[in-house]
């Protein structure tokens, strides 16, 4: 199960706004990173995203633990990762993630559009649906409507998705 992830975007507060309304949460400023604003689900899940500002990326810390400091609110240890406002311009990634939702393929669709944002429905192999999302036309985002979230739980199974991948069980 995803618990949150994170990802940069031209304006956080505008597609942290975005991912509330396809996971049915609310957004609100991330105070761990200046700018950055987090998506948090209200079903009790701990899904979130956190949208960082466009520059950031995600550093390693330095040093091991130190039992004898603690953090005192959203502050981050120097062993932690560093998120700085140094990254590269958005190249692309084989990196993605896939969330359901309860809206329909076509909210999300429009969500996207509204945003000027590339959102395509699509079927994937036959076997599940779902809206590829393109967050500031950079990330991919699989964003599950409830008839593809249904066909996805029924397919990606190890005993039915390794029928299809030639997977030996």
């Amino acid at each position: 199960m995803i618990a949150h992830f994170s990802l940069p975007a031209r304006d956080p507060k505008l597609t942290a706004a975005v991912f509330a309304q396809i996971i049915d949460g609310v957004a609100m400023p991330f105070p761990v990173v200046p700018g950055a604003w987090v998506a948090i689900a209200r079903d009790g899940s701990g899904v979130g995203v956190e949208v960082l500002p466009q520059s950031s990326a995600h550093n390693m810390g330095e040093g091991d633990t130190d039992p004898a400091r603690r953090a005192n609110g959203p502050e981050v240890m120097p062993w932690e990762v560093q998120i700085r406002q140094d990254g590269a311009a958005h190249a692309a990634s084989g990196f993605h993630v896939a969330l359901t939702s309860d809206l329909s393929g076509d909210a999300i669709i429009e969500l996207g559009r509204q945003n000027g944002w590339r959102a395509v429905a699509c079927d994937r192999g036959g076997v599940f649906n779902l809206v590829e999302l393109w967050i500031d036309n950079c990330f991919l985002v699989e964003v599950l409507p409830p008839e593809g979230t249904a066909r996805y739980r029924s397919f990606y199974r190890p005993e039915v998705a390794g029928q299809m991948f030639g997977a030996a069980l």
